[in-house]
């Protein structure tokens, strides 16, 4: 990433495995997010694009995000991913990955959602799907107290 540019803040702490990747969520509403990473070294293959499980990290983690987005401030969702279907559609070397994933439907244990990656220029690198599965009291846009919420 170039000194002179300035990146959004995540607006979310993931945990050790998506923050050690480096995503950043820039924007969470209900039914959709959007996740940024700025492509390091430590990201590509030995052919020297970005490694297909770091696109489809991102995928994983938008879509999960897509549906868990809490409506009450204090409160948790939150899910976990069941099924996850990815598409490679282009290799990218540099600069910055943009996944932005939405709700596309389920019910009060699962939901779908599906997301496509871009890179800075707009092309559009990837697309995936996923379902994904509640965590208790999570099927409810309001949450559960952050204190009683599943870890």
């Amino acid at each position: 990433m170039p000194d002179d540019v300035t990146r959004k803040p995540s607006l979310k702490t993931f945990g050790a495995f998506a923050d050690g990747v480096g995503i950043r969520m820039v924007h969470w509403a209900l039914d959709a997010c959007r996740l940024e990473l700025d492509i390091e070294p430590r990201h590509r293959n030995g052919l020297g694009v970005v490694h297909g499980g770091v696109i489809a990290t991102l995928i994983d983690v938008a879509c999960a995000h897509a549906g868990i987005y809490c409506t009450v401030p204090g409160n948790r969702r939150s899910g976990t991913t069941a099924s996850l279907n990815v598409t490679l559609m282009g290799a990218v070397r540099e600069g910055l990955l943009s996944v932005t994933a939405r709700k596309r439907g389920g019910g009060n244990t699962l939901f779908m959602a599906s997301a496509e990656v871009t890179d800075d220029g707009g092309r559009l690198v990837a697309m995936g799907e996923a379902v994904c599965r509640y965590a208790r009291g999570s099927e409810r846009q309001e949450g559960v107290p952050a204190e009683s919420a599943p870890p």
